[in-house]
């Protein structure tokens, strides 16, 4: 005799309701296999709810670096271009400088925009343990600016550290920023990556 399916039960249903929400079936060579779904937000995936919604100050301040994607100088919502604020003598003004001293040693430059509140991101950074990997054309800290992304990998060639001046020349252009405005201790922790940099070689650094 065939048996009878069972109804079940409202916890029963309310149990599987939530497997089928926190799993999916996938096929991997053809067999069946039942993994954890990837977390959502708003039901986007983690990463895209972040790009599409995290400005650029909140994801320097958690150092969630890669998420920070070149943009250009033109805005693609508004279709206006951007600029950075700059000083009398033609220096780009910085808003706050985040630092990072584990393995990857990172200095990223928050840099004012025209738009108050705004800012495009310039990046130090270097990774002394992988360098080993890498030709030695491309060992050294590597620059990334938000408003100037280019295709050639962009290395530091010289940093001078001037009072509230930080002045480098890369392998590819030279930034002039002024650091008047940021936090003091901001300023030293700068100092102090940028000199951890330097002691791996591939550029000079003066400070005056």
């Amino acid at each position: 005799m065939r048996r009878r399916k069972r109804k079940l039960t409202a916890t029963e249903k309310a149990a599987k309701k939530k497997r089928q929400e926190e799993y999916e079936t996938i096929f991997i060579r053809g067999k069946m296999k039942r993994i954890r779904r990837s977390p959502t937000v708003e039901g986007m995936s983690v990463d895209d709810f972040i790009r599409a919604n995290a400005d650029p100050i909140f994801l320097l301040q958690e150092e969630l670096w890669e998420y920070l994607e070149a943009e250009g100088e033109i805005d693609m919502d508004s279709g206006r271009r951007r600029s950075s604020v700059t000083t009398a003598d033609g220096r780009e003004l910085v808003s706050f400088i985040t630092t990072q001293g584990a393995d990857d040693l990172i200095v990223a430059y928050a840099i004012a925009l025209d738009d108050a509140g705004e800012i495009a991101s310039l990046i130090l950074q270097r990774t002394p343990k992988y360098e080993i990997f890498l030709p030695p054309d491309e060992r050294g800290v590597s620059v990334s600016h938000e408003l100037h992304p280019r295709d050639d990998h962009e290395l530091v060639r010289r940093v001078v550290v001037d009072g509230s001046h930080v002045d480098m020349e890369t392998t590819a252009a030279t930034y002039r920023l002024d650091v008047s405005a940021v936090n003091p201790e901001e300023a030293v922790h700068a100092r102090q990556v940028l000199l951890r940099m330097h002691e791996y070689g591939g550029f000079e650094l003066e400070r005056r």
